[in-house]
């Protein structure tokens, strides 16, 4: 793209920079204001119209007046704002050429995909847009398919992998066109502060990688010409790589270019590779060897090769023709999942000797072929929330000690991959985990998902180990809907998929506190009637009952126990009810038992947010929790907080006893599945013993944790456990439906 005669009229910019957000004030910058008007600043000079650029900024206090006095009529550079500016008001667009520049905050979300966040981003909900979507948007009727001939874009924001609870807050990038793409012959030059996973960094009040690229542009349209891009980026490469050869830094801008053929390249300023320690040195010489003697045995194997990785790799190929067995290992190993999938390729599917395979592990800790890895993530998003859900359970009850990050698809294939191949001729964990999930559910997914790991299998060499495991898993699954209630799950935590004792209690009839209730017990999907008591019956009644259906139905410290109770009822104390209250081993329910409190009312009118906060605990920690001010005491207080906290995965109650009812129906209303209260005391007093209670690593053990407080309290009435009450309530566990039969 050289430099060229070109008359800067017939060129237009939109230019976005966000420096103040709605979150904390650690979400403030300072400089992406001073970049953008640099950027405005030089366009106008060489002779753009002021009336051709869209300045969108979101200033802080301090930059407000500059961005004022550049152009009064700017606009927010918020989520509408920018929809209506990409969507909209580009269509139209006449023009030759068009810069697109963005400054602010950028982070990895979900998938790798790279959000550019709006200035709405809270602590808790970090919304933007998706910058790859972006891209596309280039080349649909959003722009004018004649004209507009080339498009340079400049993103100066951090691409930052965010620490795994900070990450969870991130949301689905915005997506502005699902258009097909029509032209697919306009230039695109893209080029980026960072790598992906990486920041931008800012020097006194600037990004610096803005000030480069100024330089560098302002050098070359010295004399009025369009810059040459390419040597435009090569001073840029230069320039950084002076800096980390001078002062250490790290930072590696990337830049992708689309010549017009519709494809485009990406040419990275990366890191040097950084040398092999001496057992990778060595791992890598034996793969080389082994790719070496894989291509001797046909001619012509290299290329074929070739062609079979390039849809699957993201680098481009070795430019020797035909490549070396060393060219092709170094390409491998540029690539996630690269040494297995070359392997794989060359073997034509055949199983590939251990000794080879090991090379692969110790060089990049992967075992999956890349097409193994994308079906496999493919079809845990099929399985919607629930599935994968219910597919992290198995794998929390097939090993206990493994921890889960997320129930993204991507996620969980990496963290069960992660643990890698045990010693030679037996199964992965992964695979194993795959056979019970499939052998206990339905559906078209169960049996796609049996076909990859018997697929998987095949190719290391372990098939038969593998049906040993489908058919050990296929008796568990047939044991379990046998009856659900006697299969022993070590490990299983005390909720999800598996056992529990469903109890509902009916609000009392007439004056005391009699009422009618029903039991059932429930395993995943497989639920049992137990009893139903259409007489009234008073508490001491209802208690004496249980503790005879527990002892047939449940497993002491293991089955959750979960009443399901109105409102009103929710600081009945049922953890405290009497198990063999008049025999020799006298002990309340919620020390043999988890023991927790449900309410089914009022949840239909926000079941996405009761959803969503219900997902957020599945990997949330006791510190993410939300705090309820003691001052609250209206319903309007409280759905006015947790508006803000919609991503909270439960709420800590401290509010005054004459204030709970209001406290209670506003939590429920507001989705919130995970409560947690002191029966007793109130404010101070009654945080104080809630935090001795929340002192527990991961949000999910809960319930277990508070048995064993309350087993601790059997020996000191005074012990806070004593008091301790919890709302846990799963969207994906309902009570079986009512059944209204009249009599024949």
């Amino acid at each position: 793209m050289t430099a060229v005669e070109h008359d800067w009229r017939r060129t237009h910019a939109v230019i976005v920079a966000v420096e103040q957000y709605r979150g904390s004030d650690d979400w403030t910058l300072d400089g992406p204001v001073n970049d953008a008007l640099a950027m405005r600043t030089w366009l106008t000079g060489l002779g753009v119209p002021a009336e051709n650029i869209r300045l969108l900024a979101s200033p802080t206090e301090g930059n407000k007046a500059a961005v004022e006095a550049a152009d009064r009529d700017y606009r927010p550079a918020d989520g509408p704002t920018i929809r209506q500016v990409f969507m909209e008001e580009l269509r139209s667009l006449d023009a030759d050429r068009l810069w697109i520049y963005w400054a602010g905050h950028g982070v990895q979300a979900p998938g790798g995909r790279w959000s550019l966040l709006y200035p709405e981003t809270t602590d808790r909900d970090m919304r933007g847009l998706d910058v790859l979507n972006l891209m596309t948007l280039l080349r649909t009727e959003h722009l004018p398919k004649q004209g507009v001939g080339r498009v340079t874009v400049v993103i100066d924001a951090c691409w930052q992998a965010l620490p795994l609870r900070t990450h969870l807050m991130v949301a689905k990038p915005d997506e502005l066109t699902t258009k097909p793409e029509i032209n697919k012959s306009r230039e695109i030059y893209w080029m980026r502060a960072c790598q992906p996973g990486a920041v931008s960094k800012n020097q006194q009040g600037a990004g610096l990688f803005t000030s480069v690229l100024l330089r560098q542009l302002e050098a070359a349209s010295a004399d009025g010409v369009a810059p040459d891009l390419d040597r435009v980026w090569q001073g840029v490469r230069d320039e950084f790589a002076r800096l980390g050869r001078d002062e250490g830094l790290r930072q590696f801008p990337t830049v992708h270019i689309s010549r017009g053929d519709g494809s485009g390249e990406d040419v990275p300023l990366g890191p040097p590779r950084s040398p092999l320690d001496e057992q990778k040195r060595r791992e890598r010489g034996k793969l080389i060897h082994a790719v070496g003697a894989l291509l001797g045995e046909r001619p012509g194997r290299a290329a074929e090769v070739v062609v079979g990785l390039w849809e699957q790799f993201t680098t481009d190929p070795p430019t020797t023709t035909p490549p070396s067995a060393e060219e092709l290992v170094d390409w491998a190993l540029e690539n996630s999942h690269g040494t297995v999938t070359l392997l794989a390729e060359l073997s034509d599917r055949a199983p590939v000797r251990t000794e080879i395979r090991k090379p692969c592990h110790v060089l990049q800790n992967q075992w999956l072929t890349h097409a193994e890895y994308v079906e496999l993530a493919g079809l845990l998003e099929r399985l919607g929330q629930r599935g994968r859900h219910d597919f992290a359970e198995v794998a929390r009850e097939k090993y206990p000690t493994m921890a889960l990050s997320s129930l993204d698809p991507a996620a969980l294939v990496d963290d069960l991959e992660a643990v890698l191949l045990p010693p030679p001729k037996q199964l992965p964990q992964l695979l194993r985990v795959v056979e019970h999930f499939a052998a206990l559910c339905e559906g078209a997914v169960a049996g796609e998902l049996q076909a990859w790991s018997l697929e998987c299998a095949k190719r290391i060499d372990l098939e038969g180990q593998l049906h040993e495991r489908r058919g050990e898993a296929r008796e568990h699954a047939e044991r379990v809907q046998a009856d659900p209630d006697t299969v022993t799950d070590q490990g299983a935590p005390p909720s999800g998929s598996w056992a529990s004792i469903q109890i509902r209690l009916h609000a009392p009839s007439g004056d005391g506190q009699r009422r009618t209730y029903e039991v059932w017990s429930r395993r995943g999907d497989n639920v049992n009637s137990l009893a139903k008591a259409d007489t009234p019956a008073s508490l001491e009644e209802i208690q004496r009952g249980l503790d005879h259906l527990l002892r047939g139905h449940a497993r002491t410290h293991d089955t959750l126990v979960e009443f399901f109770v109105t409102p009103t009822d929710l600081e009945l104390a049922v953890h405290r009810w009497q198990l063999d209250a008049e025999g020799p081993l006298e002990r309340s329910l919620g020390t043999d038992y988890p023991v927790v409190v449900r309410c089914a009312e009022l949840r239909e009118h926000q079941r996405h947010l009761w959803e969503r906060r219900w997902e957020r605990a599945g990997t949330a920690g006791a510190e993410d929790l939300h705090w309820l001010s003691a001052h609250y005491e209206t319903f309007k207080q409280v759905n006015g907080d947790l508006q803000g906290q919609e991503d909270a995965p439960g709420v800590v109650m401290t509010s005054p006893v004459r204030a709970r009812s209001e406290v209670f129906n506003a939590c429920l209303f507001g989705g919130v599945p995970v409560l947690i209260w002191h029966g007793e005391a109130e404010g101070a007093a009654a945080q104080a013993e809630l935090e001795t209670l929340l002192r527990t690593e991961r949000l999910r053990s809960l319930p277990q944790h508070l048995r064993k407080l309350r087993s601790a309290s059997e020996a000191d009435e005074s012990h806070h456990g004593r008091h301790m009450a919890l709302l846990w309530d799963d969207p994906h566990r309902p009570l079986p439906d009512r059944l209204d039969l009249s009599a024949p």
